[in-house]
């Protein structure tokens, strides 16, 4: 098998393991009222990658836990994140999720922002009465990180950065503090500390490299996602910082225009300019080769020989999706 045929076997499998989450709309415990199922399930509905179910699979597949034992935590992941979906959507008034229409765009920003708070606390209601002690404090810790991520994100928008430790933090708090937490689930139920910290040391740095490259397609834009999004919304990701670090002029433009909380379509047009500099991609490729090899490095910490080989196809292919 190829190395893509083999990725692609692995997502077969967890999307078996999990088929069932297909017909939960919303919360385990149906709401009262109507409102709130409907408005969870706009997003819950349309199924996004669950990239997040598949590690909570893929890291217990090595002590052979069943799929019915990783119910709750596979649910319980994928709820916390359509919750957070649903806020994010009010946050940055968008008008699409996933190729539909937003939840803010079919409800308002009341309905759905409350029926986020209420698939969150039922994803640790649940996890409270069946869970893992462990895995449910862990949880409450995310959710932490991902509220002080968000808040992070508002604070710097129309703002740039003065370091590059501000996108790593950001990313720690908001991008990777659900993948680790899926990736800790196997190693914890088997109570082995040292594979967890692996497992969590991986998704971290793994989040980092996500993270970047979703950035990148934000300012290249595909078939699905418009470009400059982030930037349309003040918000100037990872990879435009880059870009604008190493560029003075328009650093300056970009300070003078944020100040004014709008950007021109001239700047728009220098930044797509600039991003396709040849010294540019160079540098943007050097630092995604850079991110890839950390998350190697601790792959080989893994003791399972098919993990380290399957975590190996999807880095790759991560990075392949940026080029």
């Amino acid at each position: 098998m190829t190395s893509s045929e083999i990725l692609e076997s692995a997502l077969d499998r967890g999307q078996k393991y999990f088929q069932w989450l297909d017909t939960v709309h919303g919360p385990l415990d149906i709401p009262v009222v109507e409102a709130v199922e409907k408005a969870c399930g706009v997003i819950w509905d349309r199924k996004g990658k669950r990239l997040r179910c598949h590690f909570v699979h893929w890291f217990s597949e090595p002590y052979q836990i069943s799929p019915e034992q990783l119910k709750l935590y596979t649910w319980a992941v994928e709820a916390i994140h359509t919750a957070t979906l649903l806020h994010d959507d009010v946050i940055d008034k968008a008008e699409l999720r996933r190729a539909g229409p937003s939840a803010n765009q079919l409800y308002d920003n009341t309905i759905p922002i409350l029926s986020g708070d209420y698939l969150m606390s039922d994803a640790i209601h649940q996890l409270a009465l069946k869970g893992h002690p462990d895995l449910m404090r862990s949880m409450c810790l995310a959710l932490k990180d991902l509220s002080q991520g968000e808040v992070l994100q508002y604070q710097q928008q129309f703002k740039i950065a003065s370091s590059e430790q501000f996108y790593r933090q950001l990313c720690r708090l908001k991008t990777a503090s659900l993948l680790t937490w899926a990736a800790s689930v196997g190693p914890t139920l088997h109570h082995h500390e040292k594979e967890r910290l692996s497992a969590i040391r991986f998704a971290e740095i793994y989040g980092l490299l996500y993270q970047f490259t979703d950035d990148l397609l934000d300012i290249r834009g595909t078939i699905t996602k418009e470009t400059h999004k982030d930037l349309n919304e003040g918000k100037l990701n990872w990879a435009a910082w880059k870009l604008v670090e190493n560029n003075p002029k328009l650093k300056s433009r970009l300070n003078d225009e944020f100040s004014l909380r709008k950007i021109s379509s001239e700047t728009f047009e220098i930044v797509n300019d600039a991003f396709n500099n040849r010294s540019h991609q160079k540098l943007l490729s050097q630092f995604l080769i850079t991110l890839r090899t950390e998350c190697l490095e601790v792959i080989q910490t893994l003791e399972s020989g098919e993990l380290r080989y399957l975590l190996n196809i999807l880095v790759d292919f991560t990075l392949n999706r940026a080029q």
